[in-house]
C-alpha cells in the first residue's frame, strides 16, 4: 500500500530563522535550539534564495512565484458573541502588519536550495508540504508573533485558548496533491471543496491549542524524527499557545485519504500514516511530547482524528451511518494511559463534512502510537461479470437458518474513478441470507466488471454489522 505520512512539529513549525530554508523532508529536523517565539512576515517568506535577507528558498523560487501559492482568502476571529473580520477578500499579495494586528504566514517547506536536484526524501521544487502560521505584528514591523499566551504586545482582536479562528484558505495552484492536514489546535470544522484540483479550498475553524516548547533537545533526540522515537524529556521549558496548520501536499499518498485531517494538542510532533492491509487498512497516528509541563503537571495530550465520508467508504469500505460503532482504537509504542476515546458523526450542515471524528483525550507520554482500524472481521469477497450478470460470493461467519442475515450491495464507481468522493449506489438491498456461503447475483450493467463494491452484511434481527467489505469486479 501506498504510504504517506504529514508531520507537524510544533517545535519545528515556529518558522523562525532557518526554518524555511531547511531541506530536510521532515520538519522536525531543524534546528529548534534557534527557534523564538517569532516567525518570519509573509513578505520574508515570499523572498528568493538568492534575496541576502532571506532565510533559504521561499515562494519566489517555486514555479509560478508568489501569485502562486496558497493563501487565506478570509479569517474571522469569535470572541463569544463577537465576530471581528481580520481578513476578508485575501490574495497572494503581502502587506505591512502594524503591532499588535492579527496576521498569518504561509511557508513553502521541504524545497530545494538553488542548483540542489529535487529528490524525495532530500528535497523538492515545489513544496510537498504548507506551512500556515496565525500570529501577530511586533513592534518594529520585523519578526512577527505567534505565541498568543504571552503576546509582547497587545493583540487586536484578542486571541486565547477560547477563541474561534475561522478561516478560509485556498490553495491557489497547488490544491490538486492535497491529501491530509495537520493542525495545532482544537478542530470545530472542516470543509474542502474542489479536492484533486489546484484551486481547492479549506474552510476550517478551530481554537489555537498549547504545546510544550523545549530550548535544546539531547543529542539522541527522536522527539520531532518522522515518526517520532525516544522522546525522553522529562519537562517542558514553557508552553506556549499557537494556532498553526501543515497541509500534505505528497501526491504519492492513497488519493482515498485526500481531505481527511488531524489535530493535536499539547503534543510536539504528530504524525499520521495510512497501513494495514487491502482487507484491513488501518490508520497509525503517533505523537510525541515531554512527560511533564513547564510548571511540573502531566503533559497530557489530545489526538482529533477526522475521516471524511470518502475515506470511510473508499479507504475503509464502512458505511459513514455505521462508522460511529466500527471502530477500534488501539494504543501501541511506549507504555501509559488515556481517556476512553470517543466516536462522533459529523455532518456537512454542523460541521462542514460528513464523516467520524475520533478523539483521543488524557494521553500521557512519551512516544505513544494509537491504531484506528474497523473492528469488524475481515471477509474475503470476490466478484465477477458474466455476460448480463454479477455475482458475489463471500463467507460470512455468523449467518445460517437460525441466525438470518440481510446483504447489501453499492457500486462505488469505477476502479479509476476518484476515491475522495464520497458516492455510492445501491445495487442490491436486504437480500435475505441463511447460510455461511453468500452468492448474490445482480444486473451486470449497474455493476460492471472494473467497479469497485461495498459488501455489508447485518444480523435480520438486531441489525448490526456483521460484515463490510470493498472489492473490485472481475
Amino acid at each position: 500500500m501506498l504510504r504517506h505520512s504529514v508531520i507537524a512539529s510544533v517545535v519545528a513549525l515556529g518558522l523562525a530563522a532557518g526554518l524555511n530554508g531547511a531541506v530536510e523532508v521532515s520538519l522536525a529536523h531543524a534546528d529548534t535550539a534557534s527557534v523564538s517565539p517569532g516567525m518570519p512576515t509573509q513578505s520574508m517568506l515570499d523572498q528568493s534564495a538568492s534575496d541576502p535577507n532571506s532565510f533559504g528558498p521561499g515562494w519566489a523560487d517555486v514555479p509560478g512565484g508568489v501569485a502562486a501559492r496558497p493563501y487565506v482568502v478570509s479569517l474571522t476571529v469569535i470572541n463569544g458573541d463577537v465576530s471581528t473580520p481580520v481578513i476578508t477578500n485575501g490574495t497572494p499579495t503581502s502587506a505591512p502588519v502594524p503591532a499588535g494586528d492579527v496576521t498569518t504566514a504561509v511557508s513553502a517547506l521541504n524545497l530545494c536550495r538553488p542548483g540542489q536536484t529535487p529528490a524525495r526524501g532530500t528535497c523538492y521544487a515545489t513544496p510537498n508540504l504548507v506551512g500556515l502560521t496565525v500570529g501577530y505584528g511586533e513592534n518594529g514591523g520585523g519578526f512577527a508573533g505567534m505565541d498568543f499566551s504571552n503576546p509582547d504586545v497587545p493583540v487586536t482582536p484578542t486571541i486565547d485558548a477560547n477563541s474561534v479562528i475561522d478561516m478560509t484558505v485556498s490553495m491557489n495552484t497547488l490544491g490538486k496533491s492535497l491529501r491530509s492536514t495537520w493542525v495545532n489546535g482544537d478542530l470545530l470544522y472542516w470543509q474542502t471543496t474542489s479536492l484533486g484540483q489546484g484551486d481547492a479550498t479549506v474552510h476550517i475553524k478551530f481554537r489555537p491549542a498549547t504545546a510544550p516548547f523545549v530550548r535544546n533537545f539531547p543529542d539522541s533526540n527522536g522527539c520531532t524524527a518522522s515518526p517520532p522515537f525516544n522522546c525522553a524529556i522529562a519537562r517542558a521549558d514553557y508552553q506556549r499557545l499557537t494556532a498553526q496548520i501543515v497541509f500534505g501536499l505528497d501526491d504519492s499518498g492513497d488519493p482515498a485519504l485526500t481531505g481527511a485531517v488531524f489535530a493535536t494538542q499539547n503534543a510536539i510532533t504528530g504524525v499520521m500514516t495510512p497501513g494495514g492491509s487491502g482487507q484491513a487498512p488501518s490508520l497509525d497516528v503517533r505523537l510525541s511530547s515531554t512527560h511533564l509541563q513547564a510548571d511540573g503537571t502531566p503533559e497530557l495530550g489530545t489526538i482529533e482524528a477526522f475521516i471524511p465520508a470518502a475515506a470511510l467508504l473508499n479507504f475503509y469500505g464502512v458505511l459513514p451511518t455505521d462508522s460511529t460503532r466500527a471502530f477500534t482504537t488501539t494504543r501501541g509504542g511506549d507504555p501509559g494511559t488515556n481517556e476512553p476515546p470517543s466516536y462522533k458523526p459529523w455532518t456537512a450542515a454542523a460541521n462542514g463534512s460528513d464523516g467520524l471524528l475520533i478523539t483521543v483525550k488524557g494521553i500521557t507520554f512519551s512516544v505513544p502510537n494509537y491504531h484506528l482500524s474497523s473492528r469488524l472481521k475481515p471477509v474475503a469477497v470476490h466478484a465477477k461479470a458474466r455476460g448480463s450478470k454479477t455475482t458475489i460470493t463471500a463467507s460470512i461467519s455468523g449467518c445460517d437458518k437460525k441466525r438470518k442475515c440481510l446483504a447489501t450491495v453499492y457500486d462505488l464507481g469505477r476502479n479509476r474513478a476518484r476515491r475522495f468522493v464520497a458516492s455510492k449506489t445501491a445495487v442490491l438491498s436486504n437480500k435475505l441470507i441463511t447460510t455461511g456461503t453468500l452468492s448474490l447475483t445482480g444486473p451486470a450493467s449497474k455493476l460492471k466488471k472494473g467497479d469497485r463494491y461495498l459488501l455489508v452484511v447485518r444480523s435480520a434481527k438486531h441489525k448490526k454489522v456483521l460484515a463490510s467489505s470493498i472489492g473490485t469486479v472481475g
